[in-house]
């Protein structure tokens, strides 16, 4: 709702466009352009989209938020919507398209909070997780898979997730 009224709009200077709102996409590609896309992806593709192309690895930097869409690039809330090859994934087959465009933010926000900067595989056994479950949202469920795949313990209980 932030993004909708303009209350957001300081965090990325001035925006003086209308937004177009949302992150979270999925669904089929109608249409490939541009040689370079032509060997990634196909007519019928199901992908869904990442908010930051441009952030694949490592901490958040300025520049990535610059090139989030949904604020302050363009969002996905319509029927279209253009990407470059590398701003989607295609979605697994044994997923759904609303489960797909579940991994954009929810998922991405609770690997930062549980990894961070770390590798991928550094050692994190013996580690605690405390993860708030307030309205088991999206990001509590996606931290708890996340936590219970690399190891981590709950804090509460100490017992494994």
């Amino acid at each position: 709702m932030i993004v909708i009224t303009g209350a957001f709009k300081n965090r990325y200077g001035s925006l003086e466009n209308a937004i177009v709102p949302c992150s979270d996409a999925s669904g089929t590609i109608v249409r490939v352009g541009g040689p370079s896309a032509r060997p990634l992806w196909k007519e019928g593709d199901r992908v869904f989209s990442l908010a930051r192309s441009n952030h694949l690895t490592g901490p958040m930097l300025p520049e990535h938020s610059a090139a989030c869409i949904g604020i302050p690039l363009p969002g996905v809330l319509a029927q279209y919507r253009i990407f470059s090859a590398a701003g989607l994934v295609r979605t697994p087959d044994y997923m759904s398209d609303e489960e797909a465009c579940t991994l954009t933010i929810a998922a991405t926000t609770a690997w930062m909070a549980l990894n961070w900067d770390r590798p991928i595989g550094s050692p994190r056994r013996g580690k605690d997780v405390f993860v708030c479950l307030q309205g088991t949202g999206g990001v509590s469920i996606a931290a708890l898979q996340q936590a219970h795949a690399l190891g981590l313990t709950s804090e509460s209980s100490a017992v494994p997730l």
